[in-house]
């Protein structure tokens, strides 16, 4: 697997010696993250049967240059397939090219095949048929998400013609506009010799669609896609569709004179093992990017390697820990590697491109203010290694994640930064937390809804959940809907059950109080109640003096797990003078929404420039007393107002 640059768009080539190559052509938006661990394993897969494979992202997409709000991106998208054609024949050699496209990818692959003539085969996996449709089908996706518990508190976008938004990812007017013209039956009349059809969403038209091939004579089959509803969910909960993905190695594998796979499970281990293995550096006319100086992280990296992706910025593909993890290192042009740099560690098991592409346009914004940031696949998502077909909340909680981040901000400061100021949302906040208690390379962490300072694993052998991980939302939640008139109606009616909800708010405030009680007693008599393991983790941050920002959407369930520990609103973090509590309304837990991508991203600018520019003051000697030193029994708050009783008394029987 390496890494491949052409006219802007960045990609990966998947090397294997047959004359039978296949270019992927991804979804758009919020479908191809759900579906990125998918692909990448079904391009390994064909890889391992002989197939040369090129996966790429289109232009103002994924870790390509550009915005998607561009003028003629649609025009664009088109061309770089004919471009990634022409690419995987000239660095392997193919005698005949497949394309194969997910839902809009399968629109642009059959468009792209239909103006390039000479294709062999075209594999549409749910393809979008009708670009009005498609649209519509967007605008209800973002509705649908609006009604979501997880969009609570977040700002709805203006219902205009300027854009389509759904799950944070936008298709602007230009694009729309070519997008709405399009019938896949009438712009791609023939595209290919041989055409797969995977489908289940829309029978009729495909089957429509189907008829129309093979008047065209061309050799057409038709298959269901029964799994396409497991696939596109969640990048955490997506499944790889197994049947799907072999029936398109069995008809690919026909086409190339291949025997049936049957008949060669007994190598199946064999090739995963080789298509799993740790990259080489190569470099391939000029298109591939020569990664053997990011083998090495005890170098600084050789920016020759770099490409310009818009004016000023430079970003170099980097492999770290000798090709284990994965990260793009984004620079200034004028690039010294003195101070800190952000590190943008994963959102849950989305790859580093980042919920709405945030890590991939808040790197280029950052380096547009001279800061450079690595934002970074850790061991097991996204183009990592080894690939997984599976993930497990288990999985991205475990102690490994920090370790990979621990990894990464020492690779930073390999280049000669002074350290690392990490970025973490949802369970990357989780990582960053534990990475920053115990890693001296991270000098600073921004953690964006933290849901869980521990983890216990809560997952059966098959990766599942064996709990409910979150039965209730935060207690705001709650109480601003006790205000509403028609949910007690719901009540009344029978229609929705109080009790329950009523039990749990009931234990949430026995549980708080009882931690507030704790820690009073804990404050007078210095006997500790409370739980040691989270407090631990705090005063190890405090210790190693890292400048630590916790940020809340004000509707959060992670606010719940912050104020059972810490009080309202995290007040008993304040004796951590290093650490601070910010809460944002507008914001949605994964950050989809543009006014919640603006207030991380502004809240993470706001907190680096004040704690780390190199013309601050030096820190007051009260945030730099020892952390024992501010917590004795004269500072709690019971004994300060004993004391000032004290003096009061003692300055009236002195008068």
């Amino acid at each position: 697997m390496r890494p491949v640059l052409f006219d802007g768009r960045f990609g990966w080539l998947h090397p294997a010696t047959g004359s039978s190559g296949v270019v992927l052509c991804a979804p758009f938006g919020y479908d191809a993250l759900c579906t990125y661990r998918g692909m990448r394993r079904l391009a390994e897969r064909l890889a391992a049967r002989g197939m040369p494979v090129l996966r790429f992202d289109y232009a103002g997409t994924g870790d390509a240059a550009g915005e998607a709000s561009e003028p003629g991106c649609w025009r664009a998208w088109i061309d770089s397939i004919k471009q990634a054609v022409a690419l995987l024949r000239e660095t392997t050699g193919v005698e005949r090219v497949t394309l194969c496209g997910l839902r809009l990818g399968g629109m642009l692959a059959a468009l792209a095949a239909q103006e390039l003539g000479g294709v062999d085969g075209l594999v549409l996996l749910a393809p979008v048929l009708s670009g009005k449709n498609y649209q519509r089908e967007l605008r209800a996706h973002y509705r649908k998400w609006l009604l979501m518990p997880a969009a609570m508190d977040c700002e709805a976008e203006p219902d205009t013609d300027a854009f389509v938004e759904a799950y944070g990812f936008r298709l602007y007017a230009d694009t729309l506009e070519s997008l709405r013209a399009v019938d896949l039956r009438r712009d791609a009349a023939r595209p290919a010799k041989r055409v797969l059809v995977l489908d289940s969403l829309d029978p009729a038209r495909v089957d429509a669609l189907v008829a129309h091939y093979r008047e065209q004579g061309m050799q057409v089959e038709r298959q269901s896609f029964d799994e396409y509803g497991k696939f596109m969910m969640e990048s955490l909960d997506s499944e790889i569709p197994q049947v799907a993905f072999q029936s398109i190695e069995d008809w690919l594998a026909c086409a190339a004179g291949q025997p049936d796979t049957r008949e060669h499970q007994a190598a199946d281990g064999d090739a995963h093992a080789h298509a799993h293995a740790a990259p080489h550096a190569e470099h391939m006319a000029d298109h591939v990017v020569d990664q053997a100086v990011d083998h090495a992280v005890d170098h600084p990296v050789d920016h020759t390697a770099g490409h310009l992706v818009e004016p000023g910025v430079i970003e170099t593909p980097v492999w770290l820990e000798g090709g284990r993890m994965f990260g793009i290192y984004c620079v200034p042009a004028s690039h010294t590697a003195v101070a800190p740099a952000a590190l943008l560690v994963n959102t849950g098991a989305v790859s580093r491109i980042g919920n709405a592409r945030l890590g991939v346009r808040f790197a280029r914004r950052l380096a547009r203010q001279g800061i450079a940031s690595l934002r970074v696949d850790l061991g097991g998502l996204g183009d990592s290694q080894p690939s997984l077909d599976t993930l497990s909340l288990d999985a991205l909680y475990a102690q490994a994640g920090a370790d990979d981040a621990a990894c990464a901000a020492r690779w930073l400061t390999a280049q000669g930064h002074r350290g690392a100021v990490l970025l973490g949302i949802c369970a990357g906040a989780f990582v960053g937390l534990h990475a920053a208690s115990r890693e001296p390379a991270v000098i600073g962490a921004v953690l964006v809804n933290l849901q869980k300072f521990t983890w216990h694993n809560i997952c059966d052998e098959h990766g599942k959940p064996a709990v409910p991980v979150a039965t209730f939302g935060s207690t705001r939640t709650y109480l601003r809907s006790m205000c509403q008139p028609r949910k007690w109606l719901r009540v009344m009616r029978g229609q929705s059950g109080g009790l329950p909800v009523a039990r749990e708010l009931a234990g949430r405030f026995a549980a708080r109080f009882g931690a507030t009680l704790a820690d009073r007693i804990e404050r007078i008599s210095g006997v500790q109640l409370g739980p040691k393991d989270v407090r631990r983790l705090f005063t190890a941050l405090h210790a190693r003096g890292v400048d630590t920002r916790l940020v809340y959407g004000v509707l959060d369930e992670g606010v719940e797990e912050l104020e059972r520990y810490f009080g309202a609103r995290g007040g008993r973090l304040r004796r951590y003078g290093r650490i601070d509590v910010v809460f944002h309304e507008r914001t949605d837990h994964a950050i989809l929404s543009s006014r919640a991508q603006e207030n991380v991203m502004s809240s993470f600018e706001e907190f680096f420039h004040r704690t780390f520019d190199e013309t601050r003051q030096p820190e007051s000697l009260a945030a730099g007393r020892p952390l024992r030193t501010r917590l004795d029994w004269r500072h709690a708050r019971p004994m300060q107002w004993l004391l000032k009783r004290v003096r009061a008394l003692r300055l009236s029987g002195e008068a």
